[in-house]
């Protein structure tokens, strides 16, 4: 064939070459380009041609140079950079954005989002506008509010302290029973009998009733055992517990006796922790009770509830739980007259079990009328679930008892969005309500290297890599989204610096073919001299 091939093999190389320069001075170019996926190039050899068969059978080939097999893309994931932008999306794994130019779609790794001046959600290169899972253009909602809601239901959850140890409080009652032969006394047990009695009481005993009435108001009475006004009887000392702490004043107190046989004094009025009561014997007297083992003590605890009208108007409730008895707590709500008033305000029979679960209690609605507003609105308590810990319960610990949720909000306007993993675009309102936007459509496709770059980090789909499959972030193959950062290029500089050495080596050495068939070519026309 002479030496006509070794130049054309020659020139082959070169072009092949110079055609892998270019492929990896590409690489290097886009080193910094977000989303870009390094290519590379293979060579494949040209048709050989058979010069005969030798001896053996095997065919004697000489080949005619070299050209370029394939350049295909690396797709493999680039490194994750922080941007700080709230619409700079990276998609961590498989799969592509679904951007729309009009009547054609496209498709990019690269989430370098931005709105246009009609709130759009668009790919800041190309203004073509992201698609979501529906097929819809996203809008961002810069510029929407949320409408107050009434608030309809409210969560408390919490403990509220089983020891009674205040010595004042709005209710007092006895830390230990009352009982008769070990069995709980009634108001028809005489004094005498009592188990705490030490030494029968005679007529003339005196036992003082000391202590405060809810308004702070001193209380100093006594009981004279035997004498026809007062008696002898656990419920005849009751009585004049009574009229000690009453005494006609709109600021009492009344004593009675529950079934466990504790004596209870509550004031009238409530809201008020100036009530204290105590027992003492005289001290002329012969009969003796150890009325130090029945001190009387209490248990309040306040907290608040905010509750918002029909307007999204935010009002402070002050809730107070009152212990009552064991096991046994009262719920009272109070706010400013200036919000209006609450007609039911009161929740009683809140009672839990020996366990400290909570147990049973009567109504837990209560019932505001604010001030401006013309109807009246119902706003239920929940206190949890009998027999459970998921609301209040009652253990020997510091009170704990707090609204925990409510399901009323203010008026609010837009104040910034979010984006979670799946992709799903969230706006956040400055009333801490938030509603979903849309979510962002990610595509998938059987053969990346089927598909066709256009610049600007664009992808269109071809026959070759098949239909697009459309899903959610995180749902199959796709990956999740991050939000505030870009995925970088996933060029390595040391792979494209070795293969550009390569490249040049292999460009010098086919020049050296073309230079050496040229000389040969020389002496041979110099055969002639």
């Amino acid at each position: 064939m002479g030496l006509g091939g070794a130049l054309y093999s020659g020139v082959s190389g070169i072009r092949a070459h110079q055609n892998m320069l270019d492929v990896i001075g590409n690489n290097l170019a886009n080193i910094n380009t977000y989303g870009y996926k390094s290519s590379r190039l293979l060579f494949s050899d040209l048709l050989s041609q058979t010069m005969s068969n030798g001896n053996n059978g095997n065919p004697m080939q000489v080949g005619k140079g070299v050209k370029i097999g394939s350049i295909s893309s690396n797709y493999s994931q680039g490194t994750l950079e922080t941007t700080n932008n709230a619409l700079d999306f990276a998609i961590q794994g498989e799969g592509f954005f679904v951007v729309s130019g009009g009547d054609k779609d496209f498709f990019t790794r690269v989430g370098s989002f931005d709105t246009d001046s009609n709130n759009y959600l668009i790919d800041s290169n190309t203004g073509y506008k992201v698609v979501d899972t529906n097929g819809n253009t996203i809008s961002i909602p810069y510029n929407s509010t949320v409408s107050g809601k009434a608030t309809s239901k409210v969560s408390l959850t919490g403990n509220l302290d089983a020891s009674a140890a205040n010595e004042t409080a709005e209710v007092v009652m006895m830390t230990g029973s009352l009982t008769s032969s070990n069995t709980a006394a009634t108001a028809s047990t005489t004094l005498n009998s009592l188990d705490s009695n030490t030494t029968d009481y005679v007529s003339g005993d005196t036992i003082l009733i000391t202590g405060t009435k809810p308004d702070g108001t001193s209380v100093s009475v006594t009981f004279t055992y035997g004498t026809t006004a007062d008696g002898t009887t656990v419920g005849a000392l009751i009585t004049k517990i009574n009229t000690a702490f009453s005494s006609g004043t709109t600021n009492g107190a009344t004593a009675s006796l529950d079934s466990t046989g504790k004596i209870v004094v509550k004031s009238d009025t409530g809201g008020k922790d100036n009530l204290s009561t105590t027992l003492t014997d005289g001290g002329s007297n012969t009969g003796k009770s150890t009325w130090a083992n029945h001190d009387f003590t209490g248990a309040t605890y306040t907290t608040s509830v905010d509750v918002y009208d029909s307007q999204g108007t935010k009002h402070t409730v002050t809730v107070r739980f009152t212990k009552q008895g064991d096991n046994k707590w009262e719920m009272n709500a109070s706010m400013n007259s200036s919000n209006g008033i609450i007609n039911t305000s009161t929740i009683s029979d809140i009672a839990f079990n020996g366990d400290g679960t909570f147990s049973t209690s009567g109504s837990t609605t209560l019932a505001f009328e604010f001030n401006g507003i013309g109807s009246t609105q119902s706003v239920i308590l929940n206190l949890g679930t009998s027999g459970k810990s998921d609301g209040l319960t009652q253990n020997g610990s510091n009170s704990t008892a707090a609204a925990t949720s409510q399901d009323g909000y203010e008026y609010g306007t837009f104040d910034s969005i979010s984006v979670d993993s799946g992709g799903s675009i969230t706006a956040l309102y400055t009333n801490g309500i938030t509603q979903t936007v849309a979510t962002l459509k990610i595509a998938l496709f059987n053969n990346l290297n089927g598909l066709s770059k256009q610049g600007d980090n664009l992808y269109t789909q071809t026959s070759a890599a098949g239909e697009p499959i459309y899903v959610t972030a995180g749902s199959g193959r796709a990956g999740s989204i991050s939000s505030g950062y870009l995925e970088g290029s996933n060029v390595d500089m040391a792979t494209e610096l070795t293969s550009l050495i390569i490249a040049q080596r292999g460009f010098q050495l086919n020049t050296k073919v073309i230079t050496t068939a040229d000389e040969i070519l020389s002496d041979i026309v110099n055969l002639k001299r």
